[in-house]
């Protein structure tokens, strides 16, 4: 069953969230968001690397790259030399129209016929593939398939989400 949550709810869990947010703790000035938790050794390290240089790719040193077919690296460029699976790709006719539904083929995938009282009163037979029906009692929708009836959809209820629920999801 679905639920929603409705206008007493949503009062309800913004005072919880209002709650919440009175309990966080608040940024400290001059700190920005954390203090400098790292030992002198870390942050030491971490500051180096302001200089670093990705190594020149070579035939050794891949410096972040790896080399493929019909590629080569010289003085750490790399480039397409030919004669890779690239150079044998068939693109065919790429001018070709795509494929496209039109209006007229979608509009009888599925015909509406009516509203029945309940699932014994559709049609047994004189139906086509598509053709959808209505059950009262339920609300069901019903399509024929060629063979049988294929339930489609019904009427569902939906209640509001109670203020112990939200207690429950917003629990610390």
């Amino acid at each position: 069953m679905s639920k929603f949550l409705d206008e007493n709810g949503l009062l309800y869990l913004w005072s919880k969230v209002k709650a919440l947010l009175g309990a966080k703790v608040d940024k400290a000035e001059g700190m920005g968001l954390s203090a400098n938790d790292f030992t002198d050794a870390d942050k030491g390290k971490l500051d180096g690397l302001s200089n670093y240089t990705l190594p020149a790719a070579t035939a050794e040193t891949l410096g972040g790259i790896k080399v493929g077919a019909g590629l080569a690296i010289s003085g750490g460029v790399l480039s397409a030399a030919g004669g890779g699976e690239a150079d044998s790709v068939a693109w065919g006719n790429i001018t070709g129209k795509p494929d496209v539904a039109l209006k007229s083929d979608l509009t009888s995938v599925y015909r509406y016929k009516g509203s029945v009282a309940n699932y014994a009163s559709l049609p047994a037979g004189d139906s086509e593939t598509g053709d959808v029906w209505n059950v009262e009692a339920t609300g069901m929708n019903y399509a024929w398939t060629g063979q049988g009836w294929d339930a489609l959809g019904e009427t569902i209820q939906i209640e509001s989400i109670t203020n112990a629920e939200i207690d429950a999801m917003t629990e610390e």
